[in-house]
């Protein structure tokens, strides 16, 4: 059965909440945490992880079961009040076999998205599909490691996670819920009204 198509969820669709989210998040970390504003975030919070290989990761059951274990120098970023995750390793060698090829870079199909999920942890078409039109497309979390606009040079899809490679490092990102995502980022912008006045 072939998923109904369904335009994706973007954020260009809405350009001021990208700005406002990029505006916040910039702001809380210069002033080391939102905290720092005497504003508590609820929604906001992450805890990150080193590996020395793959292997270590997957073994401590922290790292998703695609990475590869002789990958190195593994930087995790991981929202512990939502299911977003952002992910940097080092990896000269070929992405696993689990992980697909997408047609467009940056522009995962419903359909490709449909497939990953499905792949990673199999149940009826329907409720994989509205796991995929749950999807806040557009990574929340920012780290010294991750660039910018990363989940634009996307090629793959490794089950739920949006995958690259370069230069023999691999970067990916977990999507949010947009429930979650919605909530983030109202969050941070009233840290940033809470900044200006």
């Amino acid at each position: 059965m072939t998923p109904t198509a369904r335009p994706r969820s973007s954020t260009s669709a809405r350009p001021g909440a990208l700005v406002l989210a990029s505006a916040a998040v910039l702001a809380c970390l210069a002033l080391g945490g939102c905290g720092a504003l005497g504003i508590e975030t609820r929604y906001d919070k992450s805890a990150s992880h080193e590996f020395a290989t793959g292997a270590e990761g997957k073994e401590r059951k922290v790292l998703p079961t695609w990475v590869p274990d002789e990958a190195t120098n593994l930087k995790e970023l991981v929202r512990t009040t939502g299911n977003e995750r952002i992910l940097r390793m080092d990896h000269p060698g070929q992405l696993p076999r689990g992980c697909v090829a997408i047609a467009e870079t940056g522009k995962p199909s419903v359909a490709e998205l449909v497939a990953g999920l499905e792949l990673e942890e199999p149940a009826p078409m329907q409720e994989i599909a509205q796991r995929v039109d749950s999807q806040y497309q557009t990574p929340l979390l920012a780290a010294e490691w991750w660039p910018t606009g990363q989940e634009n040079l996307t090629t793959h899809l490794c089950g739920k996670w949006w995958v690259s490679q370069d230069a023999g490092s691999i970067t990916a990102f977990a999507p949010e819920l947009k429930g979650i995502a919605e909530n983030i980022l109202a969050e941070q912008a009233k840290a940033q009204r809470a900044k200006d006045d």
